[in-house]
């Protein structure tokens, strides 16, 4: 029982206790109708008169203190109710955050697998997939603007739509359905000279590992010796060295498995942020995507990135998603250093809340 109703139950014991004093009290020293000397007279008459004393007197008490009685039934009565509509409520409100509950971590389970369920190339599985897109990624962006940087830019690009072009290769691959995506999606950049040549590096160099690993199977087949891997690609540019290692068959694209990777994470975000029932507050909504962040790795984090600046991941940004959730809060800033920075593009997010990133306050902390 609430302790509201406790203490309205002793305000009305306090009253009960105060009306038999005031009973005990009109018994004692009330009118000479109830006095005593009534008992010494023998007319009957009289004595009866007795018995009118008590009944006037004691009867409103007692209709006093029945009226409080019952009206103390009731009330509790009344308590039991209401505290019943509430265990209603409460269990009706677990229903829902039940229901919610059961689906988002059958999300999170199916993103797990399809963590696991990434492949490339029957050579790389599972989380490790990412940190290899990842510098295929890096190494794609930078023959990119090395290209750009060393031609006559007769159409200006800023680092952000150089991020954008590099996220498409890596993402539909060099080949001749890419072919018609980039003139689909970029035809004036699709004819530039820059762009063609990076186009045509890719893939020549996608064609010289086809031919090695061809190579390569015939001549150990023919004389049983292991012929060694093919040296790595590599580029330099303003400083910095992009390194891929050539494990697979590089730039033939990674959208079928990458591409149903982000739109699940985009639905799961999605669904909690949809949730219109006023037990999902901000606060609720931000510790569920909290804990599906929690899944993601440092490397899903900044493909999450490049992904959320390009034209197939806009929706990341517009939706305000990485914003009001902070899916970028564990983003190593140090390995987004190619294409726009995430300090640059976020610049009014950090200055809102300069904990927008943790990397930024991890800088300096050993000095």
């Amino acid at each position: 029982m609430e302790k509201k109703t406790i203490d309205r139950l002793v305000i009305f014991g306090l009253i009960w206790i105060i009306g038999a004093i005031v009973a005990i009290f009109l018994y004692k020293s009330g009118p000479e109708l109830i006095q005593s000397r009534y008992f010494d007279k023998g007319n009957v008459g009289d004595r009866g008169a007795i018995g009118d004393a008590f009944g006037g007197t004691f009867g409103p008490i007692i209709a006093w203190f029945a009226a409080i009685l019952t009206f103390m039934a009731f009330y509790i009565q009344y308590e039991a109710n209401k505290e019943q509509r509430g265990q209603f409520a409460k269990q009706a409100d677990d229903t829902v955050i039940e229901r919610f509950e059961n689906r988002f971590f059958e999300l999170i389970r199916i993103h797990r697998e399809n963590v696991e369920e990434q492949n490339i190339q029957n050579v790389i599985f599972g989380r490790k997939t990412f940190t290899t897109y990842y510098f295929e990624l890096r190494y794609i962006y930078f023959v990119l603007e090395y290209n750009y940087d060393n031609s006559d830019k007769n159409i200006v690009l800023d680092k952000e739509q150089l991020s954008n072009l590099a996220y498409l290769i890596f993402f539909y691959g060099i080949g001749h359905a890419s072919e018609g995506v980039f003139s689909h999606i970029a035809p004036k950049i699709n004819s530039t000279d820059f762009f063609k040549t990076t186009l045509q590096r890719l893939e020549n160099e996608k064609r010289t590992y086809a031919n090695f690993v061809s190579d390569k199977e015939k001549y150990e087949n023919q004389t049983g010796y292991k012929v060694l891997k093919l040296k790595n690609l590599e580029i330099n540019h303003k400083g910095k060295n992009a390194v891929f290692i050539q494990h697979y068959e590089p730039f033939t694209g990674h959208g079928t498995k990458i591409g149903h990777y982000y739109r699940h994470l985009f639905q799961t975000v999605k669904y909690v942020h949809s949730q219109e029932n006023e037990l999902f507050t901000n606060d609720v909504k931000y510790d569920y995507v909290k804990m599906l962040r929690a899944q993601l790795s440092n490397f899903e984090q900044v493909i999450l990135y490049y992904n959320s600046i390009s034209v197939l991941g806009k929706a990341w940004i517009t939706n305000d998603y990485i914003k009001d959730y902070h899916l970028l809060t564990n983003l190593p800033l140090s390995f987004a250093d190619f294409g726009i920075q995430p300090e640059e593009k976020f610049q009014a997010e950090i200055s809102d809340d300069p904990n927008f990133f943790d990397w930024v306050t991890l800088r300096n902390s050993l000095a």
